[in-house]
């Protein structure tokens, strides 16, 4: 257990509560866990690398902390309108599409690059700023800034996050073919025992 892993596992326990806090309809509660759950999520991979943590398993739990807590979100906020169908759906199939490939891979035996890329790195932060966006108009859904609606702001940032995510998402499956690939020719090249 390490600094890096601990925020990991704050991220999955805060998680729960922020949907019991969206649920109950508590709605600066909800605001701020979501929040600092992201926050953990922008800045474990930071100490990590900074502390000199890495390790394997913090590699697979980080990801899938992460996706629990952006993918209950968005379906907290489909749920009540804020969120289409169809960027709900394309959210959950990047993810399920990013967590059966790693599966896949660690099950051929494929080397695993567990560092994530940086239309990834991009993308988790648009996707955060999608969900605060829906939170707060969840919470105040007239607010106006300089007569600018929070609204017209969500519309941009969900338009942009669907570009990143299909793009990302593209390059994942890329990166996992040719890395499928460089597995498969090097096991034919292996003298068998």
């Amino acid at each position: 257990m390490n600094v890096a892993n601990i925020l990991t596992f704050i991220r999955v326990i805060l998680t729960p509560v922020f949907i019991a806090a969206f649920i109950m309809g508590q709605h600066v509660w909800a605001i701020l866990l979501f929040s600092v759950a992201g926050f953990t999520d922008l800045i474990d991979g930071t100490i990590a690398r900074l502390l000199k943590q890495h390790s394997v398993k913090g590699a697979l739990l980080d990801p899938m902390a992460d996706k629990f807590l952006m993918q209950s979100c968005f379906v907290c906020l489909f749920a009540v309108g804020i969120i289409p169908w169809w960027f709900l759906l394309l959210a959950l199939g990047r993810d399920l599409m990013i967590v059966t490939g790693i599966f896949y891979l660690e099950h051929q035996r494929a080397p695993l690059p567990y560092r994530a890329i940086i239309t990834s790195k991009i993308a988790t932060v648009f996707q955060l700023g999608v969900a605060v966006a829906g939170l707060v108009i969840r919470w105040q859904p007239t607010l106006e800034v300089n007569r600018f609606s929070l609204h017209d702001f969500f519309y941009g940032l969900l338009f942009a996050t669907t570009i990143l995510l299909i793009v990302s998402g593209t390059q994942y499956v890329l990166i996992g073919l040719r890395v499928l690939k460089q597995h498969r020719l090097k096991g034919e090249v292996t003298p068998s025992s």
